[in-house]
């Protein structure tokens, strides 16, 4: 604070204003979030000493969000196969009606929506295809 006659701590003490009070409620809040941090500490150390005691138990856990993400990645590059695979026959079918052709589309072919679909996948252009997320770990 920048009073001109003020020369002491004392007396800055004295000109400013009190402290902010602690009520019940503050407290009680800050002993909530102190049993939270414990708990938590608590939770981590048993954790590291579960892991050191059960290796076995970690390297079938990692094993099995390995075969989780191969099995994700697996089933997306299908599934983008099959989007793509499915448009470019819908696309097929119009360039024939643009030849000339007739079209075997009815009325109610639920494929028609397929010449619509998107095939971006959001990847690089220098991306090879291959959808190993190795590099996320």
């Amino acid at each position: 604070m920048n009073f001109q006659d003020v020369y002491t701590l004392q007396q800055a003490l004295d000109v400013a204003p009190p402290p902010r009070l602690n009520t019940a409620q503050d407290r009680a809040e800050h002993a909530e979030r102190q049993r939270g941090l414990l708990v938590a500490q608590e939770d981590e150390r048993v954790m590291a000493e579960w892991r050191q005691r059960h290796p076995e138990d970690v390297a079938y856990e990692q094993g099995y969000w390995a075969r989780r993400r191969e099995e994700d990645t697996q089933r997306r590059r299908e599934t983008r196969l099959d989007r793509r695979r499915r448009k470019a026959l819908a696309n097929a079918k119009t360039d024939l009606v643009a030849a000339g052709g007739r079209s075997f589309f009815t009325k109610n072919y639920d494929r028609w929506l397929d010449i619509w679909l998107s095939t971006l996948d959001d990847t690089a252009e220098d991306d090879n295809g291959d959808d190993d997320d190795s590099d996320l770990e």
